[in-house]
């Protein structure tokens, strides 16, 4: 256990985050299998969600232009 308040701080702050970013991570799974229904609807959401996934940071923009291709040519 830490001894120094700052790094106790940075544990509190790390829980919270890995919660947030396991959410929105299974939210983008689960999406991107929707989208092998060939919905329009599910294509706009599963990029909408890989935009929103990259711009916190939780996914790399290499990740996120690879997924967008492959949604586009389905």
């Amino acid at each position: 256990m830490a001894n120094i308040n700052s790094q106790k701080k940075r544990i509190r702050q790390d829980k919270k985050r890995n919660l947030r970013n396991k959410s929105i991570k299974t939210e983008l799974k689960t999406v991107l299998k929707s989208v092998e229904d060939n919905s329009v609807e599910n294509k706009s959401t599963a990029i909408k969600t890989l935009d929103i996934a990259f711009s916190k940071g939780i996914i790399t923009k290499n990740f996120r232009d690879r997924n967008k291709s492959r949604i586009s040519k389905l």
